[in-house]
């Protein structure tokens, strides 16, 4: 399996999306909703590479959650 790196920089939300290799605009509604006091709020359209970060690892445990369960 080729690991995949991954930048942390500034992202729009389609951008996120594609990069975390998520299926659609409601599983990451899904993921980061119940999160948004500690993601914060975007910066115009971006995400900032703090919320990024936090994204991220709010997405692999996820991806990890729905692995394990599935």
């Amino acid at each position: 399996m080729e690991k995949q790196t991954f930048h942390v920089k500034a992202y729009n939300k389609k951008q996120l999306i594609k990069e975390l290799g998520i299926t659609n605009d409601y599983e990451f509604k899904k993921i980061v909703t119940p999160h948004n006091e500690k993601i914060g709020n975007r910066m115009g359209h971006y995400y900032t590479p703090k919320q990024v970060r936090i994204i991220f690892e709010l997405v692999q445990a996820y991806k990890k959650y729905k692995a394990k369960n599935h």
